[in-house]
């Protein structure tokens, strides 16, 4: 009897190593194709950082100093009288008829830009090295130009 369990056991282990053994292959999957949809503006938003508008606040203080060490004074009064150029007594009202969104454009303007607006009776004789000027210099220069009434 011990033979036939033996057989028995061999015949039960052998099919278990066939079945076992045995490759099992399945249909290949279709492949994946990416069709990506445009997300809603809102979705895109619903996580996004809202804007942060800087404002620059200029400093008459420092806008009186630049003035005076950038040399405007050589050529421009901080009173009504002409030097060279027109004297900056009331320059941010008169700056509000030139044409442009703001006085602070135009001023902006006229310092980077000299030749884009001449003022009539007066020629472009104001250097153009103040194009690359830092924005809080501009708004400096610009806060104390307000001040001079």
């Amino acid at each position: 009897m011990n033979k036939k369990i033996t057989i028995l056991l061999s015949a039960i282990l052998l099919s278990f190593t066939v079945i076992s053994c045995r490759e099992v292959t399945e249909p290949a999957a279709d492949p994946v194709v990416f069709e990506p949809t445009p997300a809603a503006k809102e979705m895109v938003m619903a996580g996004a950082a809202p804007e942060v508008e800087v404002v620059i606040v200029g400093d008459p203080a420092s806008g009186s100093e630049w003035f005076l060490n950038e040399g405007c004074n050589a050529c421009h009064s901080t009173g009504a009288e002409k030097i060279v150029g027109p004297g900056f007594a009331g320059i941010y009202e008169r700056a509000a008829t030139r044409g442009y969104s703001s006085p602070d454009d135009y001023i902006e303007a006229s310092i980077r830009y000299p030749g884009e607006y001449i003022v009539e009776g007066y020629s472009n004789l104001m250097p153009a090295s103040w194009e690359e000027a830092e924005k809080q210099e501009i708004a400096d220069i610009i806060a104390y130009l307000k001040t001079l009434q």
